[in-house]
């Protein structure tokens, strides 16, 4: 319950993050687009370097585990939405961006800072295998949903800024090296920017909304049942069956971390691709914007689930 009142007020401060943001363009001081430099520094410096000091602790055995236990949970996760999806888009006919907004969850821009301020900063560490898939799966089974072509390329996952931030993050860790005082301090004072501005980008994007066009999209309350409801209950129902909390001493609350990450609102990187690749830009940015706003309610009443 502690847990659950602790996000409570977490996602409510970032949702005032998301008013700033939204102010400054309704006041017209700020276009939408200018969000999108901001939206580069957050995806090309910010993330990265908030990865990069979440693997500045101590190297044990048990991190190790834990660190191995949030990929194996990432991996049933995700791949639970995936077969979900298959299972249901053609009785439901879903087209792309639907699949997608149901699939993938904001769990980059919204858990870490959520972490950071629930657990503490030492925790953001078990982010990372979440992170890593979800990187993953964005540049393959997402990219060949939204593209028409249908191909994507693996240098477009190896070479991911973010991606190569987390494997020299992973490799520090192991090794048992640390930066110097002066960049730690740099890198630690940069990654605690991402939840803010992504916040306020998100804002700013929610600034040139038109709410009204919400009644022109008939499944879109189905889209967004399906993100912030039915796949984390199906996610918490295999995490119980799995008996995974025990693998680790710290089994439940990691669990608890990738299980944020599964119950988030969706993804504001299928906005993106959706606007780059053709498909309904609006209809996109409506099911990001819903969800994340109703995500103020889902996710507290779903970590309370969690605890039972």
């Amino acid at each position: 319950m502690i847990i659950s009142l602790l996000l409570g007020k977490q996602i409510a401060a970032m949702l005032l993050m998301v008013l700033m943001g939204y102010a400054v363009v309704r006041l017209r001081l700020l276009k939408a687009e200018d969000s999108a430099p901001l939206a580069a520094v957050a995806l090309y410096i910010v993330g990265p370097c908030m990865m990069l000091d979440a693997f500045q602790v101590e190297f044990s055995g048990e991190k190790l585990q834990g660190l191995f236990l949030s990929l194996v949970a990432a991996a049933i996760s995700q791949s639970l939405a995936i077969v979900f999806n298959m299972l249901v888009r053609r009785p439901l006919r879903l087209d792309p961006v639907e699949q997608a907004s149901a699939i993938y969850s904001n769990g980059g821009n919204l858990i870490i800072p959520i972490v950071i301020y629930v657990f503490g900063p030492e925790w953001v560490l078990y982010t990372s295998g979440f992170l890593i898939g979800q990187t993953a799966l964005f540049w393959t089974h997402c990219y060949t949903l939204l593209h028409k072509h249908g191909q994507f390329h693996l240098r477009n996952i190896l070479f991911n800024v973010n991606i190569l931030a987390m494997f020299a993050g992973a490799l520090l860790f192991v090794s048992g090296l640390h930066f110097p005082e002066v960049p730690r301090l740099a890198v630690h004072a940069v990654g605690s920017m991402i939840g803010p501005l992504c916040m306020i980008v998100t804002g700013m994007l929610i600034g040139s909304v038109n709410f009204r066009r919400i009644l022109a999209y008939k499944k879109l309350p189905l889209i967004v049942a399906l993100r912030l409801l039915v796949l984390p209950l199906l996610t918490l129902l295999v995490f119980r069956v799995s008996g995974l909390a025990s693998c680790t001493a710290d089994g439940s609350t990691i669990l608890l971390i990738s299980f944020l990450a599964a119950a988030a609102p969706c993804a504001s990187t299928v906005t993106q691709m959706a606007h780059l690749y053709g498909h309904n830009g609006e209809y996109a940015s409506l099911i990001n914007v819903v969800s994340t706003l109703l995500c103020v309610i889902t996710m507290p009443v779903m970590v309370f689930l969690f605890q039972l």
